[in-house]
């Protein structure tokens, strides 16, 4: 039972991080077509929706319900013994840590721009 537990949510948080991925990308697309600063203040405002109201959560799901399966069905640390998991786990570091840097810091950047233009 606990195994469908933690499988459900590691799902749900892929799926809610990827549905907010997508959604970003589809408004920055978007945001990069208007000329006129209110559609595109709206269009950059939709992406920090996205990003706080799905991609975060999403990541934070996905990172509780990997340690948790992590720990309770690999061992701890014996992870490194499995090549894929490891491999999951070094990109999913990198990514959050390239997210939460790079990429927020950009798109606070243009809301802090948009909003005093």
């Amino acid at each position: 039972m606990e195994y469908s537990v933690i499988k459900y949510f590691h799902i749900l948080g892929a799926v809610v991080m990827g549905a907010g991925l997508i959604g970003v990308w589809l408004t920055d697309l978007r945001s990069r077509q208007h000329r006129d600063l209110i559609r595109f203040s709206e269009a950059v405002r939709y992406i920090a929706v996205f990003y706080d109201g799905f991609v975060v959560p999403g990541a934070i799901t996905l990172l509780i319900s990997g340690t948790w399966f992590t720990v309770k069905y690999y061992g701890g640390w014996d992870f490194i013994k499995v090549p894929w998991l490891a491999g999951m786990i070094i990109l999913f570091t990198l990514e959050f840590i390239e997210g939460n840097t790079i990429t927020r810091l950009y798109f606070m950047k243009l809301r802090r721009i948009t909003r005093d233009a």
